[in-house]
């Protein structure tokens, strides 16, 4: 093999090797681009910034999510029942997914799904309100005086 032949492969190589640094700045850079087109309600140049998000990076519940959320606002509830399942396929543990998935599930006229869509949401929101709460708690309690100086967190 040629040296210019191994300098052209090196080349190409390298300059489609990315970091992960890179990868993760890219997403969020459309994804930041996709809630700033979403808020304007530009929903489809929205989406498309979204999808590229997804290309760079399929794992994040949140893109799919938030472009399940476009779909549902163009009326296209199909879509964004593919989009809120790949956010919870990704996730389980995501009760804004579910609460949307059943409203989008309601609109297609599929009462059961959506009932056990809604179901799983209130489930995960008790959880997690129940989580809060009992964080909340351990960060508000009493100090005592346990002696000259001496604080304690009541138990």
């Amino acid at each position: 093999m040629k040296l210019s032949h191994i300098c052209l492969i090196a080349l190409l190589l390298l300059s489609a090797c990315t970091s992960a640094e890179e990868i993760r700045i890219g997403s969020l850079q459309h994804f930041k681009r996709g809630n700033d087109l979403q808020e304007r309600s530009h929903f489809k140049e929205a989406i498309t910034e979204y999808q590229l998000a997804i290309n760079y990076d399929d794992e994040q519940e949140v893109f799919h999510y938030n472009k399940g959320l476009c779909y549902f606002n163009l009326v296209l509830y199909q879509q964004s029942i593919d989009s809120y399942n790949r956010a919870i396929e990704i996730n389980p543990e995501f009760p804004e997914a579910y609460y949307n998935l059943s409203l989008a599930l309601n609109k297609m006229d599929r009462p059961d799904e959506a009932y056990i869509a809604y179901e799983r949401y209130q489930k995960l929101n008790k959880k997690h309100l129940a989580a809060r709460e009992k964080l909340a708690k351990k960060k508000e309690a009493p100090k005592v005086l346990s002696g000259p100086g001496k604080e304690e967190i009541q138990k």
